[in-house]
């Protein structure tokens, strides 16, 4: 955990819109190599990764932020800080999603901490502001044997978004349970099951694996307003390493391999 911080600096320090987000893999691409055993660009230029974690025999879990942020940050603007609270001096902070991403790296380096007897498989995907169209162009094949996805993509802190409104379920109503469960486990009790808005989350349940998109800590996002807080994107990493060590118990398996009460 003690890199999050340096990186979610180092991250909101990047220029990247969406459809050009070449500076954030050529920032990304090096570190992923150091804690991954596969990192490469797909034929859309998503940035994309793989682990055995311990024996790997159990589940593969996916784990996703975006790259791109919503518009063009200020030029020469500054990342200001006031305790753990960061905030652009002008314009939009970028906090999503690369404070997502920081989470998903965090989670990478910790995760052979945990009792994880399974595979990751990481996507930093591009275009997701403006249309999600990442995740819509990445392959099928490689995202077959996913048994749940996890987007960190969503303001704020604790929620579990688990369906785009009353439009669009993410998840067997167990999947919400189980990290709800995670929570209270990881000593959080208040994280919740919510419904939420269009993330990559959409793209994945649309293919009938089990996804939840988590709070990545970010508030007032697309505005000039954006803040993230440190302590808020530490607890969504302790939440899903919390999460993947429960799962490498083979009594805490609480939710279907797939999607199976509504299909694929």
């Amino acid at each position: 955990m003690k890199k999050i911080e340096a990186e979610l600096l180092e991250l909101l320090q990047i220029v990247g819109p969406s459809g050009e987000e070449e500076e954030v893999v050529r920032y990304m691409k090096p570190r992923m190599e150091q804690v991954l055993e596969r990192v490469y660009l797909d034929s859309y230029s998503n940035l994309l990764g793989e682990l055995v974690c311990g024996s790997g025999a159990g589940p593969t879990i996916l784990l996703c932020a975006h790259m791109d942020t919503v518009n063009w940050m200020v030029p020469g603007r500054q990342v200001l800080r006031d305790g753990d609270v960061f905030t652009s001096s002008a314009g939009i902070l970028g906090a999503d999603d690369r404070a997502g991403m920081a989470i998903v790296m965090a989670v990478v380096r910790n995760v052979g901490a945990t009792n994880f007897h399974g595979r990751l498989k990481l996507a930093f995907t591009r275009e997701e502001e403006i249309g999600r169209y990442g995740s819509k162009a990445m392959d099928r094949a490689w995202l077959n044997d996913v048994d749940l996805a996890v987007v960190v993509d969503r303001r704020g802190n604790r929620d579990i978004v688990t369906s785009r409104g009353n439009i669009q379920p993410f998840c067997d109503p167990s999947v919400g349970a189980f990290f709800e469960h995670a929570g209270t486990a990881a000593g959080m009790p208040d994280w919740r099951a919510v419904q939420g808005g269009i993330s990559d989350a959409c793209t994945f349940a649309s293919y009938g694996i089990n996804s939840v998109n988590l709070s990545a800590g970010y508030l007032y996002e697309h505005t000039e307003k954006e803040r993230v807080d440190l302590n808020w994107v530490k607890e969504t990493t302790k939440l899903i390493l919390t999460a993947l060590d429960m799962l490498g118990n083979q009594e805490e398996r609480l939710f279907p391999d797939r999607l199976c009460q509504f299909g694929r």
